[in-house]
């Protein structure tokens, strides 16, 4: 699908393309989403732009993916969609600056193309400059991308801190009792909920390493980028954002990490309540079960046979070698 949005005041007006279609006056901005062939093969008639396709982005190495033709500078991005609590992707975006004109490629709906979407078609939203062109629609991309992986990044530490005081509580505090014992099936519920998380954070700081490289190139290769000095103001302060979510990203998997180590110490914990449970009652009947075989022994002489209070004996000899033990254990802490 082919959307031009032409520039109409500060606002973008959108129109749907079709192959052999011109573009609308004013077009600052070329959105092929899940584009055909014929409709790549259009915009590169009518623009005069290599669109790569899908198969292409994907074979584009990292130290291909930003390079420039003629006028025209090619940059890629990953960008995840999805999310929170849901599938999630990464995926390649392109973005084709080619004078004042931008065309973005893209097979996913990231949720930053369409806030600014939406914010560019407000009247008064103040989204874009007054002589907005591509380079301005450009910014306002990647600024809302970086904003969106913040947003990512404290959704995943609100996610963490709800999972850690599920697990482990606040025994500390007075009045607050102990979290009950963990189940099995919670046991591994959680285990595979922080692995989830895991599995986001490293997509997020990819992302992160793909847009710094996006902002490196744009300061040092893209003119317009250089010259501008609200580009180069957006340029400064989105790298200065990304360093530190990438030390905030940074932090986070060092928690995954923690919470992962607590969880398997945890389950080790409760195997050894187990086992000790069972140690201490093998131990506590060995006596009792000593006393049994040596009066069950089928002797012929046994004076014990014989006495009226042989039996009683024998049962408050086994009562007391049992309790004995398990009176000691208590004694040391162990039970």
């Amino acid at each position: 699908m082919i959307t031009a949005y032409a520039k109409a005041g500060e606002m973008l007006v959108a129109t749907a393309v079709g192959v052999g279609e011109p573009l609308p006056k004013n077009t600052v901005w070329i959105d092929l989403f899940a584009p055909t062939a014929d409709e790549d093969r259009h915009i590169e008639t009518i623009s005069g732009l290599s669109v790569p396709t899908r198969e292409e982005m994907r074979e584009i190495e990292e130290s291909s993916r930003f390079y420039s033709e003629s006028d025209a500078h090619y940059l890629v991005a990953p960008v995840i969609h999805g999310g929170g609590a849901g599938d999630f992707g990464l995926d390649p975006i392109v973005f084709v600056l080619a004078g004042k004109m931008l065309v973005t490629v893209r097979y996913t709906e990231p949720t930053p193309f369409k806030l600014v979407i939406a914010r560019c078609a407000k009247p008064g939203s103040g989204a874009l400059p007054a002589r907005a062109d591509g380079l301005s629609v450009m910014m306002e991309l990647l600024e809302t991308i970086t904003d969106r992986i913040a947003d990512h990044l404290e959704n995943v530490a609100l996610r963490l801190d709800t999972e850690s005081r599920r697990l482990f509580g606040n025994p500390a505090a007075n009045g607050v009792k102990a979290p009950p014992p963990i189940t099995t099936e919670a046991f591994k519920r959680t285990l595979r909920m922080i692995a989830y998380e895991g599995e986001f954070l490293s997509k997020v700081r990819e992302s992160l390493a793909g847009v710094a490289r996006f902002v490196v190139f744009a300061q040092s290769n893209v003119p317009a980028a250089m010259k501008r000095a609200d580009a180069k103001a957006t340029l400064a302060s989105v790298d200065k954002d990304l360093a530190s979510l990438n030390a905030h990203a940074g932090f986070l998997s060092e928690r995954v990490t923690f919470l992962i180590d607590a969880v398997v110490g945890l389950v080790s914990v409760e195997q050894n309540a187990i086992i000790k449970l069972f140690s201490v009652a093998s131990v506590a009947l060995m006596p009792p079960t000593l006393i049994a075989s040596i009066y069950g022994m089928n002797f012929q002489f046994m004076p014990e046979l014989g006495w009226p209070f042989g039996y009683p004996l024998a049962i408050g000899m086994m009562i007391v070698a049992a309790v004995l033990p398990l009176l000691y254990f208590r004694k040391r802490g162990w039970l």
